[in-house]
């Protein structure tokens, strides 16, 4: 019988880990010919994002046959594009579907890796709070998994929003984390930028020295890396600081050697001449103010970057109506103006196009999952739903067997037990050694007594081992037998009363068999074995509303002086065996047992009280 039960659970086990592996291995699966893919979309991205996400949609809308793990990559791949091409609100979006996907697989790695560009595209989008709330879950999800990249990323996205609310004290506390995640690596792109970073909070802390401690930091990694144009950035950077610390003349020194620097590598950058602008507008030279920003300028509408020509064309409208050339400034303005209005027209289309696009990818998207969800759903669900009916039964076969088995080797064990601590051969040998001395004195008749007495004992004990429940006046009438055999061991050093509730009915309440004798062997062993005379053992039995309450008292020296004479354990009272057979009812009562020594008004021990419910 249980090599078929042993079998039949083997063959589920078999069973559920086919599943389980063919259910893995199609979601989880990245195939090498997409992960080759999406290796080159990866670099394509960051060159042209615009010819990535073409080939992405491709892939996302075309193939039906992608995996869970395939499609969350993809889309993890196109939001990225998206972000890199300052499309925050697709962005937002793809991203949330992938990290959907991620979620599903328990993907913790990739999910931490959306959740830092969901943060990323919300804080673009002016949505602070629910930029912390990712940027907080990925620093969760890093921290569990022990990705130091994720983790550091998530504090430098914290150190981000909070710059943005002007709130530096915790904007430093971010960057510093970051960096001291960053400096064990051997990322030098990302560790100048984090010093950048430090220097940025502290520049607006107006705390120059330290951040141009941390800009030469940032210069000795880029001339390190040998990076023209990082060290153009950084050179930029500190000329700004110098500006904001009011040394002008050291920021004109940085801000012109970043433009020989621009030049020797054929790069053109308008930050220098912006900040040399900024510099002689301070310093009242609006001439030389005038000819940098021009310059600057013209950077400007070669990149088409209109924020920054808008941003040029007020500071010469300014220095325009200072000179007095009020037709100069009125022209700027009312190219500034055009523009503001172009910036905003791109805007509106942009937030109409995205309405748009995102509509219609949703709507594809959503026929394309629904498909997929009915093939799936046809394929597994008859199939799925029989191995589970049959694993169901086997297990449920398996463990009321096995439930049974264990509940009767426990039970036999514990009936073993009782039997052993009921009959100990200690008490046996005293007793008939007590019963011999009063067959040497002659008195037949009182020795006939209690060998009666002592072989009823005997017999209700293997009668009633085995047994459940007998009926209470059964369990007192044994106790009895058993206080006066033990009577005659100590040739009646002590009495003993049994005070039963007049309400009880004894013959019909049940209660679990020998359940007193443990403690009363404990209270005369352990308590009045030592007195010499006026011995008392009382047994009480109460009724409560719902419980049966048994009372066991002696005014014995109680166990903490007999503990000092002797060793007692656990097993001598025989508790652990007593707890173990509440238990097994089920119903709480061990609960309610508790032992207690008594004392009188000097705190001299005077007995020991054990006290303990059943329910009716």
């Amino acid at each position: 019988m249980i090599s078929t039960y042993k079998s039949l659970w083997q063959l589920s086990v078999v069973i559920s880990f086919f599943i389980l592996f063919s259910t893995c291995s199609r979601q989880d699966t990245l195939r090498p010919d997409i992960k080759n893919r999406l290796a080159v979309l990866d670099t394509l991205s960051q060159l042209q994002p615009e010819q990535s996400l073409l080939e992405l949609d491709s892939l996302l809308l075309d193939n039906n046959n992608l995996t869970t793990l395939e499609r969350g990559m993809l889309l993890f791949n196109k939001g990225e594009a998206l972000y890199l091409n300052d499309k925050y609100h697709e962005a937002l979006n793809i991203h949330l579907q992938a990290y959907a996907l991620f979620s599903e697989l328990k993907d913790n790695f990739n999910q931490g890796r959306s959740l830092i560009t969901l943060s990323g595209a919300a804080l673009h989008m002016g949505d602070i709070e629910t930029s912390q709330v990712y940027a907080l879950k990925a620093l969760h999800i890093a921290q569990i998994i022990g990705d130091k990249r994720i983790e550091g990323k998530a504090y430098n996205q914290l150190f981000s929003l909070h710059f943005k609310l002007k709130d530096y004290d915790k904007a430093l506390h971010y960057i510093k984390a970051t960096d001291s995640l960053y400096s064990k690596t051997t990322d030098t792109t990302s560790i100048i930028a984090i010093k950048s970073n430090i220097a940025s909070v502290y520049l607006q802390l107006k705390e120059y020295n330290k951040a141009l401690t941390s800009y030469s930091q940032a210069m000795a990694l880029s001339q390190s890396k040998g990076n023209p144009k990082t060290i153009v950035s950084v050179l930029n950077n500190i000329g700004y600081t110098y500006i904001e610390a009011g040394e002008y003349e050291s920021a004109e020194k940085f801000l012109r050697g970043s433009i020989t620097l621009n030049k020797n590598i054929n790069t053109i950058n308008a930050a220098p001449y912006k900040g040399l602008g900024n510099m002689f507008l301070l310093t009242k030279k609006n001439d030389s103010a005038a000819a940098n920003f021009k310059k600057a300028l013209e950077i400007y509408k070669a990149n088409s970057n209109i924020k920054e020509e808008i941003e040029v064309r007020d500071k010469l409208i300014a220095i325009a109506i200072m000179a007095g050339d009020y037709v100069k400034a009125l022209n700027n303005q009312i190219v500034r103006d055009s523009l503001q209005l172009n910036v905003n027209r791109i805007e509106k289309d942009r937030l109409l196009n995205f309405a748009n696009v995102n509509y219609e990818v949703k709507q594809k998207e959503t026929e394309i999952n629904h498909q997929k969800e009915i093939n799936s759903r046809n394929q597994w669900l008859l199939i799925s739903a029989v191995l589970l009916c049959v694993m169901v039964l086997i297990a449920t076969a398996f463990y009321v067997y096995n439930t049974k088995l264990r509940a009767a080797n426990k039970a036999s064990k514990l009936e073993q037990s009782l039997l052993r601590v009921q009959m100990n051969p200690h008490f046996i040998f005293n007793t008939l050694a007590a019963i011999q001395n009063i067959t040497l004195e002659g008195n037949p008749i009182k020795s006939s007594n209690y060998i009666a007495k002592f072989s009823k004992l005997i017999r209700q004990n293997f009668d009633y081992v085995k047994k459940e429940s007998i009926a209470l006046d059964k369990e007192v009438a044994m106790i009895s037998n058993y206080i006066e055999t033990q009577q005659l061991r100590f040739n009646n050093a002590f009495t003993y009363t049994i005070e039963i509730d007049d309400a009880l009915n004894k013959s019909e309440i049940k209660v679990p068999p020998m359940l007193l004798q443990p403690f009363v062997e404990n209270a005369i062993e352990y308590g009045l074995k030592e007195k010499k005379e006026d011995g008392k053992l009382t047994i009480k039995i109460e009724k409560e509303p719902k419980d049966l309450v048994f009372i066991i008292l002696d005014n014995g020296l109680g166990r903490s002086v007999k503990a000092k004479q002797e060793k007692i354990t656990e097993e001598l009272h025989a508790t652990s065996i007593f707890i173990e057979r509440l238990k097994m009812r089920k119903k709480g009562e061990e609960k309610t047992f508790k032992i207690k020594d008594l004392l009188d008004k000097n705190n001299t021990p005077t007995g020991t009280e054990v006290i303990f419910k059943l329910k009716f």
